[in-house]
């Protein structure tokens, strides 16, 4: 009888001391990096928003032959992003270099997933992150392909090789999204993939830790 009782503690301590490895490894920050400073020397010029401020940006840049009161038309670059992808990080800091370059006539707005609803990503059709939406004269286009940067940096040209014609000026979102509705930039990434390693680590040491103490106390 004693034996069964000190093989019963002995499972019952391995398995605590599994989830409590478990819990610490979940626990642990994965935090990757931060994002550059403040271009232009402390002005953000690439706008993070919430869902409600965002529709209306859309809705702005989607009436895309119309032009505000001083004939400003809509120029837009959207970035749709998350925190614990290490793509959409490396996206982030190229939009934001970019926004310092082309804000004055193009209007940049940036997204967490997070903070979009189901509804929106059905929308636009957005089934992973990083996801660029850019909008112009010329209509609305979602880039693809895999350097993302390159496909912004050539559309960005062209809104600069067609100024003249279209007069495209950021400004024309100010009455759609105020100060008091742009968020500060994301100051932490975290890495999706090492999240995922530690949960499999950590299940792996919980198999392993009970075929211990089953094989120790059998």
């Amino acid at each position: 009888e004693r034996g069964r009782w000190s093989r019963i503690i002995m499972r019952a301590a391995g398995l605590l001391l599994a989830i409590v490895l478990c819990a610490t490894a979940i626990a642990l920050p994965g935090v990757v990096g931060k994002t550059r400073g403040a271009a232009r020397g402390g002005e953000n010029t690439l706008w993070n928003t919430r869902e409600p401020g965002l529709r209306r940006v859309l809705q702005r840049a989607q009436n895309l032959t119309a032009s505000d009161a001083d004939g400003r038309p809509p120029c837009l670059v959207f970035l749709l992003y998350s925190t614990s992808c290490p793509f959409s990080r490396t996206l982030y800091d190229d939009v934001e270099a970019l926004s310092a370059q082309y804000g004055k006539r193009v209007a940049f707005v940036a997204m967490e997933k997070s903070h979009s609803s189901l509804n929106l990503l059905m929308q636009f059709g957005f089934h992973a992150v990083p996801q660029i939406v850019v909008y112009s004269p010329a209509g609305q286009e979602k880039l693809r392909g895999s350097n993302k940067t390159t496909a912004l940096r050539n559309y960005l040209r062209n809104v600069e090789g067609k100024q003249r014609e279209w007069k495209c000026d950021s400004k024309a979102f100010d009455g759609v999204l105020p100060a008091g509705e742009r968020e500060p930039r994301p100051t932490e990434w975290r890495d999706g993939s090492q999240e995922m390693a530690r949960v499999t680590w950590c299940i792996v040491g919980l198999l392993g830790l009970y075929y211990a103490s089953v094989r120790l106390c059998g």
